[in-house]
């Protein structure tokens, strides 16, 4: 029983005994106010599910020990059996609807340890010269067919992790561009969590997504990796404000959100660098002949998908006054991201870049316009996280630009000084905005 149930029973028989209720009346409130039902034991799920991963790991160094000992059979008869009892026992375990569901899942994920170390074994035992990433891709699509047919986010993760795996092996072992390796983790696995409805499953999928994207982009030129990433994360924070306003799995939004801010943040601060800039933006004035479409159909491609998802967003601003009014109203710094994602894609195409500080001198104003925006929206609603944010991006500019702007001491102290000024005066208005906010306050 929670603590807030405990509480209103308790004092329920208090009042009953005052005569300030009636038990009927008590009955009542007590019926309104039910025991809410238990989540998902995720305490057991995780220390069982590293519990068979460890597990699964012993016995295959036990196995690899005594491997030479064991004749052919045996050790085709040892690794079928295992997957086989690990699969068969966790998935009877999981059909019931009580506390065995859980370790029934756990014994799944060990056998779909056992069935990843079998791949190797099997080869092994055949001398099977195979290109071993290939390993690494079969044991993900049988996780994956798993997930699914469970359905399990247990195995969804192991897909992700081991689609991963495979991804980066083949393009920074081998130098192979897989462009099918994001669409896998995307259609494959984010299907499964929107259609579970799991957060935990789509953080995997959005942090396997940016890796596998931008290896694959990466490995082709790596003047696409910054822009290719900013466009990206502009489209996961269209894709997270309309799953909010749409209600389509709204409880996503924030891992949208934190995804969409994270790369965006760090690739627009990483632009504010004269000398990077220069460097990471000029895939419309280089490359081979043969990576210049695969070149020009990313980059185009993750434009496109940028202003596509805030086209719906900007639609609700152009047509309706109340929509134009809470767009402007609640978070208008957002509308700085697609306008980044413009900006950058016209340096890029009209050749800006070489202009290197005059580049950086943008980015830095923009950067800037975030930070202040998200500070003075803090100060005046009296809000803590826009104010630690914007603090935080305008003390982070500060520094860079401390060590690749100015080299007199007397001007990086003058520097410090406004900064130190700036940070103080954002503390004032924001214990003013938090003292008003207390004396609004109902019964005040």
């Amino acid at each position: 029983m929670s603590k807030h149930v405990r509480w209103l029973q308790e004092q329920l028989k208090s009042w009953v005994a005052e005569g300030l209720v009636s038990p009927q009346q008590a009955e009542q409130i007590q019926r309104r106010y039910p025991e809410p039902k238990g989540g998902a034991p995720w305490g057991t799920i995780i220390f069982a599910g590293l519990g068979a991963i460890v597990f699964g790991l012993g016995v295959i160094l036990l196995f690899a020990y005594n491997w030479q000992a064991i004749p052919k059979a045996g050790k085709l008869a040892v690794i079928f059996l295992s997957i086989l009892a690990s699969h068969a026992t966790g998935l009877w375990l999981f059909a019931r609807q009580d506390w065995r569901r859980p370790l029934g899942e756990a014994l799944t994920l060990l056998g779909t340890m056992l069935f990843g170390s079998g791949i190797w074994l099997v080869a092994q035992i055949y001398h099977i010269d195979e290109h071993f990433p290939n390993g690494f891709l079969l044991w993900a699509v049988g996780a994956l067919a798993l997930a699914w047919a469970m359905p399990s986010i247990a195995q969804g993760i192991l897909s992700v992790v081991l689609l991963c795996i495979w991804a980066c092996s083949e393009t920074w072992g081998f130098d192979h561009t897989l462009h099918i390796a994001p669409w896998l983790i995307l259609l494959g696995v984010g299907g499964l969590s929107w259609h579970l409805r799991s957060r935990l499953l789509l953080v995997f999928v959005l942090a396997g997504l940016n890796l596998t994207f931008l290896a694959t982009v990466g490995s082709i030129t790596g003047e696409l990796v910054l822009p290719v990433w900013l466009n990206l994360a502009a489209a996961f924070l269209a894709v997270g404000k309309l799953t909010g306003k749409r209600q389509w799995f709204a409880a996503s939004e924030p891992v949208w959100r934190f995804f969409g801010w994270f790369g965006f943040l760090v690739s627009l601060y990483l632009l504010t660098f004269g000398d990077l800039a220069g460097d990471v933006l000029g895939w419309a004035g280089s490359g081979e002949q043969k990576t210049a479409s695969t070149v020009l159909m990313y980059a185009w491609g993750a434009f496109a998908v940028a202003v596509l998802t805030w086209l719906p967003l900007a639609a609700e601003l152009i047509g309706s006054g109340e929509g134009r009014r809470l767009a402007l109203t609640e978070s208008p710094e957002e509308w700085l991201v697609p306008l980044t994602a413009i900006l950058l894609h016209i340096v890029c195409v009209s050749q800006l870049y070489r202009e290197e500080w005059l580049v950086a001198g943008i980015f830095n104003l923009v950067f800037l316009a975030l930070s202040a925006a998200w500070m003075g929206r803090g100060c005046r609603s009296g809000l803590v996280r826009p104010t630690v944010l914007g603090s935080l991006l305008f003390t982070a500019l500060a520094i860079a630009r401390y060590f690749d702007l100015f080299d007199s001491l007397l001007v990086r102290g003058f520097v410090f000084l406004a900064v130190g000024g700036v940070l103080f005066a954002e503390g004032i208005l924001f214990m003013r905005a938090r003292r008003r906010a207390r004396t609004q306050e109902p019964g005040r």
